[in-house]
């Protein structure tokens, strides 16, 4: 055992290559110890050992306790530690690049990024009031006020802190750093460039995160920030807003707090520029950055309205292809002055379609519901092909079947000559959400304007006074003394260009029963002159409202074609 003791070299001293064999060695002690302790307590039972032969025996076992305590501190410790160390990605040789301090020139807008660099410096303990002199000195941009004001103070240790407080004082203030980035929000609400949704975000995000960190925190100040963060808002943006806030609240818990409704809005925001962000990755082409062009081409629609299906006038929002001044084409004045073929030609020249005289699509596939006063044909009355014919077709006509037309000359001669037209109109009411379309009579000799008691009933007027009178009658005669209710109600054109709010007595019965204009001959000429009536047709409905002489003079224009 001590010659196998004497062989094993000092673990200390080891190479990697001779690890095997000092565990070979550390075991033949181990083992042989074990069978040397084993005999040693055999012995001690039959003889009684001297006091030499007792200390060989210790000297050996502390010898074996020796080498194990070596072996085991050593070798087993290094071998968890490089397990360890081994499983560490982490390469020594690794090299960082030294970090440089940024320059700023300390305007109001950059000191919270110049102090968040420097504050470090400024806390660390470790460096020398002069090194962080001229760490100060390194951080400003020459040639600026900062930097002048620090070099007007002599680079001691005694003048750092005085250095520090006055910079603090000059530029680091809290209220006037606030102040700018209020101002640098309300900057974006007045701003008249059209700013990207991307960039809006990042500027908003930019100037809520400096806020925040002077202090300005959602929870103390969002009801004065939402509004001002609200106003940045494109129209588009605000709209999808109000209709996901419409959609998250809920009735239990109508009412969100501010701060959260803040919160809110700027998550809104991250999901609008990262969908807006995902649509512009789908519309691009793959690998080779061209965006998809859209094979879908738009339909376009014209909605109809009450005045297309009335009057076959709308409001269209192009300009007019006669004049191109900001009017719907159909009643422009312009067409007085230019026969059939000229007005057809003038709208092809514009490639504006011959039905509802809007560009962007062939008559063919114009799905306008206009409808001629004429004709009764698809495109308006100033394109009826029966304009050209005028009077030359009379003989043409009468060729044909001299008959037939000899009977309707007559008729129209007899309509022409004995039918008298009042001044009768259509026109819109409008009360609380309802709306009907009725038939108005101007009549400028009474002095008051009546509305039909039924139709009262069925816009469900409230009564805002009574009056007591009698109605001079034709003749001299006097109607007896009746109390009529006075009902406020807004009387409204039929494109909606113009409303008015007027009194009405109620009436029974307003007239009798009035006939529209059939006469086509009438209606050509008035719609080559660009005149479209709204009160024609062929049925009579009954006259429901009396316009008098004390609101015709805010409703007529005082125009006068002859």
């Amino acid at each position: 055992m001590e010659q196998t003791y004497l062989t094993i070299p000092d673990p200390r001293s080891c190479e990697v290559d001779i690890e095997k064999d000092i565990h070979v060695q550390y075991n033949k002690i181990k083992e042989k110890a074990e069978r040397l302790s084993k005999v040693d307590e055999e012995i001690i039972d039959l003889i009684d050992l001297t006091d030499e032969e007792y200390d060989t025996v210790e000297s050996y076992r502390d010898r074996f306790t020796e080498i194990r305590v070596i072996y085991e501190k050593y070798y087993n410790q290094q071998n968890e530690t490089s397990s360890v160390v081994s499983n560490k990605c982490t390469p020594d040789n690794l090299q960082l690049p030294k970090l440089r301090l940024k320059e700023y020139d300390l305007m109001p807008r950059s000191w919270v990024a110049f102090w968040g660099q420097f504050c470090r410096i400024d806390e660390d303990e470790s460096i020398r009031l002069e090194d962080k002199f001229q760490y100060l000195l390194s951080s400003l941009k020459t040639n600026t006020k900062a930097r002048d004001i620090v070099e007007s103070y002599p680079p001691s240790k005694e003048n750092y802190s005085k250095v520090i407080e006055h910079l603090k004082s000059r530029f680091g203030r809290k209220d006037l750093l606030i102040e700018v980035y209020i101002r640098d929000l309300l900057a974006l609400v007045n701003s008249k460039t059209n700013i990207k949704l991307s960039d809006l975000y990042e500027k908003l995000g930019s100037y809520l995160r400096a806020l925040e960190t002077l202090g300005v925190t959602t929870s103390n100040y969002a009801a004065m920030l939402y509004p001002v963060v609200e106003s940045c808002l494109p129209v588009e943006i605000l709209k999808a807003w109000d209709r996901h806030r419409l959609n998250r609240e809920v009735k239990e818990d109508s009412i969100i707090k501010t701060e959260k409704v803040l919160e809110n809005l700027v998550s809104f925001l991250r999901h609008e520029v990262e969908g807006e962000e995902h649509r512009v990755l789908a519309e691009t082409a793959f690998g080779n950055g061209i965006k998809r062009k859209d094979t879908h081409k738009p339909v376009h629609k014209d909605e109809p309205t009450a005045a297309t299906l009335i009057a076959n006038s709308s409001a269209g929002e192009n300009n007019c292809v006669f004049c191109d001044r900001s009017h719907p084409s159909q009643e422009c004045r312009k067409i007085s002055n230019m026969n059939y073929d000229d007005r057809k030609r003038q709208v092809m020249l514009k490639r504006c379609c011959l039905v509802c005289l809007k560009p962007g699509h062939m008559a063919k596939k114009c799905h306008s519901n206009v409808r001629c006063l004429i004709c009764e044909r698809r495109h308006y009355a100033l394109l009826c092909p029966d304009l050209r014919k005028g009077n030359s077709s009379l003989p043409k006509r009468k060729v044909a079947d001299e008959e037939a037309k000899s009977t309707e000359i007559l008729l129209t001669s007899h309509s022409s000559e004995y039918e008298i037209y009042l001044k009768t109109i259509i026109v819109r009411l409008r009360h609380k959400g309802k709306e009907v379309c009725v038939r108005a009579l101007m009549d400028d000799g009474s002095h008051r304007s009546y509305i039909e008691k039924s139709l009262v009933a069925e816009l469900n007027l409230s009564p805002s006074g009574t009056e007591v009178l009698s109605q001079g009658l034709f003749g001299g005669g006097i109607s007896p003394t009746a109390e009529h209710g006075r009902f406020s109600v807004t009387v409204e054109s039929l494109d909606r260009k113009y409303s008015t709010s007027v009194a009405l007595l109620d009436q029974p019965k307003i007239c009798s029963t009035l006939p529209r204009i059939r006469d086509k001959t009438l209606l050509t000429k008035l719609a080559s002159r660009g005149i479209v009536l709204t009160d024609v047709g062929r049925d009579t409905p009954p006259i429901r409202i009396l316009l008098g002489a004390d609101v015709l003079g805010s409703i007529l224009t005082g125009r006068i074609e002859v």
